[in-house]
């Protein structure tokens, strides 16, 4: 009874964040990727460039996107389609688990492949090269395409920029949409390696934003790398270790001066966000979710550098799903605040995320010193298992 309070919200916000059907392949255009390909690979295997698959096990998948050297958000991507299963048209859609997470047109495209789009900040990411596209396996390169626009945000005529690989046990995976000049140097015929760098994702062809489109192709034929329900797939998964249907995760932890400011399309957003404060200052809290779904409950805390906890606050969503979302709390620091290294914690989906953040005194310039300039700090994120009950 004799705690004082600890302080409440004195703003708040958020939402699901709303994207467009991502990409739509033309017949026209895959007709030409296709002869490509098989003119490619004639020449390369009468060439004895190509292993012989006859005996070759299925390949495993690794993970096609890695964040650049450097990049310390927990995540930066959200899936914003899988492969469609129903050949009917529009909004008849069946993905591999037998849900409708995925889309169709109704000029008869049935989404072919996997998206993972940039989150959050796509154009952001997208212009600093934060997020790179690796190969899932290793394998010869048999095509590539650069030098087409990059910066598509409504569905168009226009051809993408990609690399195509052609793995072990002849399986083809192609990787699109990728950034006008980000394309590795190697060229036709070249090997890679599992995990090495393909290119930056990018928003070329016809695309309405920054994402990788991901085609896995074996025997020639379109191969959904996702096992379900709706996919049983006799090999099983092709992915190493395959991902949950719902893959809800925390991408960004953040502290700034206010909420962010979404860019319009090919614009990039302006965060609003800053590490440093003062006492008396209002500090915005925001965390960028994908697949956040009902059923998981996010614990917040904000902790004083002598480990009190100055707030806390729980937070659910009342819809089942939202692919991308976004929230924010503003809190008034009070003028005898502590000052020192303070943190933005999250507990969520069994994983704890954290962002540092400095509370510092007013510097005073006097006649006989130079005044300093505070820097801008930095993010540190610590991922740590969250067992219940545990003591905190």
């Amino acid at each position: 009874a004799s705690q004082a309070a600890r302080p409440a919200a004195v703003a708040s916000g958020g939402g699901e964040y709303v994207l467009p059907e991502a990409d739509r392949m033309g017949d026209a255009e895959r007709a030409e990727i296709e002869a490509m390909l098989a003119a490619n690979t004639a020449r390369l295997r009468a060439e004895g460039r190509l292993p012989d698959s006859r005996a070759a096990a299925q390949v495993a998948l690794g993970w096609p996107l890695v964040g650049r050297a450097g990049f310390a958000d927990p995540g930066n991507h959200a899936v914003t389609g899988f492969m469609d299963h129903n050949p009917a048209f529009p909004n008849q859609l069946l993905d591999y688990a037998c849900g409708g997470r995925t889309y169709d047109s109704s000029s008869g495209y049935n989404h072919q492949g996997t998206d993972l789009y940039l989150w959050p900040f796509a154009w952001n990411k997208m212009d600093a090269g934060d997020v790179e596209v690796a190969a899932a396996a290793p394998g010869v390169i048999i095509g590539r395409t650069d030098g087409n626009p990059d910066r598509s945000c409504t569905l168009n005529s226009n051809r993408w920029n990609a690399v195509y690989v052609r793995h072990a046990d002849g399986s083809v995976a192609w990787y699109g949409h990728l950034k006008r000049g980000s394309l590795t140097p190697k060229g036709v015929g070249a090997t890679v390696a599992a995990g090495e760098y393909l290119g930056t994702v990018g928003s070329s062809g016809n695309s309405t934003g920054p994402h990788l489109h991901f085609e896995l192709y074996d025997g020639g034929q379109l191969t959904d790398p996702y096992a379900g329900s709706c996919n049983p797939a006799a090999g099983g998964s092709w992915w190493a270790s395959q991902r949950n249907y719902y893959d809800s995760g925390i991408n960004r932890l953040a502290t700034g001066t206010a909420a962010v400011s979404w860019g319009g399309c090919p614009n990039p957003d302006t965060p609003n966000e800053a590490t440093r404060f003062e006492p008396g200052d209002r500090v915005t809290f925001s965390a960028y979710y994908r697949d956040q779904v009902d059923s998981k409950p996010t614990a917040y805390r904000i902790v004083a550098p002598d480990g009190s906890i100055y707030a806390q606050w729980n937070h659910a969503i009342s819809r089942p799903h939202y692919n991308l979302s976004w929230w924010w709390w503003a809190y008034d620091l009070p003028q005898n605040v502590k000052t020192g290294t303070w943190r933005f914690e999250a507990d969520f989906n069994g994983t704890s995320y954290r962002h540092t953040f400095h509370v510092d005194a007013p510097s005073t310039a006097t006649p006989t010193a130079t005044p300093g300039t505070i820097g801008g700090g930095g993010d540190r994120y610590i991922f740590l298992p969250v067992i219940e009950g545990s003591p905190r």
